[in-house]
């Protein structure tokens, strides 16, 4: 019996975005001074799973709480034993268009890893400082240390904000197609809109 359920939202504005999309971001990118000269509106979520006893998603709310900072609530649960060495894997491929169709591959791009070495790298040094404190994702120093635990995960108001991310953003559509593998295949695709940010002066 096909199990594979497709759930597609569209919304206007969304912290979800910034979490996983700029998780594909080089870390060496992580820190700037310099002003962000864009910001983004999010058009249309897509996510899907091939189990949905494995791995399934609740609905996220999202507010705008002003340009570029946004809170989310929703929730995401995990009914699959991660182990190290296994074939679970995280990958992202995204792509760029001038008008909302034609999508184009760009370098933004993480290559296929394993989901702990995706928390050691990507979650750490984007999502973990802000979720730490409106969500029961995990928290560690240094390494983490297996299992992810099989439960439900849980945001609550998490807000989050451009500023930790690149300056620089060419303007256009942009896609992300951030993609699990393994023991469950799933996907969050999203495509948002990037401006100019009106109140930088360059």
């Amino acid at each position: 019996m096909e199990s594979e359920r497709k759930m597609k939202f569209i919304w206007l504005n969304s912290p979800i975005f910034a979490l996983l999309f700029f998780s594909a971001v080089p870390r060496a990118m992580s820190v700037f001074e310099t002003k962000q000269t864009w910001t983004y509106e999010l058009k249309t979520i897509e996510t899907s799973t091939s189990d949905l006893d494995k791995f399934s998603f609740g609905e996220f709310k999202v507010e705008r709480i002003s340009r570029g900072v946004y809170a989310a609530s929703g929730s995401f649960t995990i009914n699959v034993d991660f182990v190290e060495g296994d074939s679970n894997m995280i990958e992202t491929h995204t792509y760029r268009s001038e008008n909302g169709k034609d999508f184009k591959p760009i370098a933004l791009q993480t290559p296929r890893i394993h989901i702990y070495e995706y928390f050691n790298t990507f979650y750490k040094d984007y999502a973990m400082e802000t979720l730490k404190d409106c969500s029961n994702m995990p928290v560690f120093e240094g390494k983490f240390e297996p299992p992810l635990e099989k439960k439900t995960y849980v945001l609550e108001k998490c807000q989050f904000e451009q500023s930790a991310f690149p300056p620089y953003l060419q303007e256009g559509f942009y896609k992300a197609d951030i993609v699990g593998t393994g023991d469950v295949e799933w996907h969050f695709i999203f495509t948002v809109l990037v401006e100019p940010n009106k109140g930088v002066m360059y």
